[in-house]
């Protein structure tokens, strides 16, 4: 469950460092309004959250066996990992112009579903013990 937690918690800091990295470009964006500025500011805050979370979750009751940590976990890869995409096909327009925004995100998001699927190996090879 170590290994699900260490993938878990690198794609999260992959995450967080990438939106990082990504947010100055954006801070004073002449053509975004006020308003659009602070829900830059905002989404900075809700993406720090859930990966705080995430790692949270996985170094905390996931490596309990706690099954509903992992199902947590896939809402929060749903909302966190898969945002962009979800925003990118709601509002192509928005997306950002340089294509490796998306290749890096998916990298992180793949990273992350690794480490969702061996958290679930994991858990699934704890219902078997239970059951014998």
């Amino acid at each position: 469950m170590k290994n699900a937690a260490r993938l878990l918690t690198l794609a999260s800091i992959g995450q967080i460092l990438g939106y990082a990295y990504a947010l100055p470009g954006h801070i004073g964006e002449s053509t975004w309004s006020d308003h659009a500025q602070f829900h830059l500011f905002l989404s900075w805050i809700w993406i720090l959250g859930l990966d705080i979370a995430i790692i949270a979750l996985a170094w905390g009751p996931l490596q309990k066996g706690e099954r509903s940590s992992f199902w947590l976990l896939l809402v929060l890869f749903l909302s966190a990992q898969g945002g962009h995409f979800i925003a990118s096909l709601v509002e192509p327009a928005g997306r950002p112009p340089e294509w490796w925004y998306d290749y890096a995100l998916g990298t992180v998001a793949l990273i992350f579903a690794i480490g969702l699927g061996l958290a679930w190996k994991v858990l699934s090879s704890l219902d078997k013990d239970v059951e014998k």
